[in-house]
């Protein structure tokens, strides 16, 4: 009986601590990392995607809005600043917080050359480093952080 008791006691311990509460995240969207699928890309022919970790208390980003952008990403060079739209996120379980990456792919990245910094530049035997600044915002309007991302380095010549 005594063994029986334990043994009862030992596996309602293990059931209540494999419950875990969710994670509770802020209803304000924060983003949490920015990296690249590659370090390099070649001058306007490269494709480069954008891997952007986030999390959402309220579980409310992305729209089906056309024209409605919830994404920005901000080349540091020149502040020329890209606008993409979030497709809806859908939670999972119980909680309405959401967590994970948002995948962007971005192509046509131009070297800038000082002398003629409106166009795409060959320029020879130079790779340029570009940085990135991330922002998003969910339904309600509230922005995340400004991240920045590490350096991408673009190939200027063929």
């Amino acid at each position: 009986m005594k063994v029986y008791s334990i043994s009862l006691l030992l596996m309602g311990f293990l059931i209540w601590s494999g419950c875990s509460k969710p994670p509770i995240y802020n209803d304000t969207p924060t983003i949490t990392s920015v990296k690249f699928s590659e370090s390099e890309v070649q001058q306007q022919t490269g494709l480069i995607t954008f891997l952007i970790g986030f999390t959402d208390g309220d579980g409310d980003l992305g729209t089906t809005e056309s024209g409605d952008f919830d994404l920005l990403i901000i080349d540091t060079r020149r502040n020329d600043t890209s606008f993409y739209q979030i497709p809806i996120i859908p939670s999972k379980g119980v909680a309405s917080g959401i967590s994970g990456e948002i995948e962007v792919d971005v192509s046509q990245i131009c070297c800038i050359d000082p002398d003629l910094p409106i166009a795409c530049s060959p320029i020879a035997n130079t790779y340029q480093e570009v940085t990135y600044k991330v922002k998003i915002r969910d339904q309600a309007g509230r922005w995340s952080n400004e991240a920045e991302s590490p350096a991408l380095s673009v190939k200027c010549f063929e």
